[in-house]
């Protein structure tokens, strides 16, 4: 079996406000399809209305508003199992942080870091909020990344299309996670990544709360997977006090990861198999599997 990792997905309450943004914003490109930009489906035995977005030249976005949460507004933490966020690279971060600071219904949060030391030292970043609620977020690389890093880097350069200030594309795709070390092996074993680097990151109530509007002290497990030649996937377990709340694929935010597959019937029992997935709906021509572990896959044919 052969699996290739195709895109994402990301639900929202507006397919046709959020397609706007990303194309009006971050220079987005709508792809077209048999009946028209947006088009009305059944995901797995939920009814959408979904639209198939191109965010750079390697990161397809399938967007949709599903019948039973269109409308609603994005209701999780960045530490509840599943919360993913979409992470945009920059030449110049404080330039970009200003200038979608200026952009309706976006929000950032806090101010742009610094990561001092360790293999993604020098970097810069800064987490925003979509209108909807959801995260993103903006990152520099510094001028010569560290060796550990070095794979990660995607020689992007600033993109025509977008109005953003310096934006060159999707630096990395992030998703909070029950169990750092499943997640990884699934990503490498599972489905052919790479594991690159990773970190132990502790976190004061008080940056949780500024940087990310949730109050709440973490120890925070991460690592970055590469998938294929152009994908960063980051990873996050997130120690906390308090219940991380595992999210619903209907609820606005949750994402998955979506992979063309020459059997997709055959890739998604063989993930069942060995890593307790279980087939989410009616699974049509596709298989869509979850486990509550936050990160949901999607083999297409």
């Amino acid at each position: 079996m052969k699996n290739t990792l195709d895109g994402f997905s990301m639900a929202v309450p507006d397919v046709d406000a959020a397609a706007h943004l990303f194309r009006t914003v971050f220079g987005a490109e709508v792809l077209p399809s048999a009946d028209g930009p947006a088009a009305d489906v059944d995901d797995h035995g939920a009814p959408a209305r979904s639209v198939l977005l191109q965010l750079d030249p390697q990161t397809r976005l399938r967007l949709f508003a599903y019948e039973a949460t269109a409308g609603t507004a994005f209701d999780a933490s960045v530490v509840d199992i599943g919360t993913a966020h979409f992470c945009f690279r920059t030449g110049d971060i404080e330039q970009a942080a200003r200038f979608l600071a200026q952009c309706p219904g976006i929000r950032i949060l806090g101010e742009v870091m610094e990561i001092p030391e360790g293999a993604l030292r020098h970097h810069k970043w800064v987490y925003f909020r979509f209108p909807w609620g959801a995260y993103g977020e903006l990152q520099e690389w510094p001028e010569i990344p560290s060796a550990e890093a070095v794979e990660l880097f995607h020689g992007q350069v600033p993109q025509e299309a977008s109005p953003v200030p310096t934006l060159m594309g999707i630096d990395h795709v992030g998703y909070s996670v029950r169990d750092l070390d499943a997640a990884v092996d699934l990503l490498t074993s599972g489905l052919g990544g790479r594991r690159i680097l990773g970190s132990v990151i502790s976190s004061g109530k008080e940056l949780m709360e500024r940087q990310f509007e949730t109050p709440v002290p973490a120890r925070s497990k991460m690592a970055m997977v590469r998938i294929g030649e152009h994908t960063n996937i980051e990873l996050f377990e997130h120690v906390v006090d308090e219940v991380r709340r595992t999210g619903d694929r209907l609820a606005v935010g949750a994402s998955r990861m979506v992979f063309r597959s020459d059997d997709p019937a055959g890739s998604g029992a063989e993930l069942s198999r060995r890593f307790g997935f279980s087939a989410a709906g009616d699974g049509g021509a596709g298989a869509l599997l979850t486990a509550g572990s936050g990160l949901d896959v999607e083999f297409t044919a």
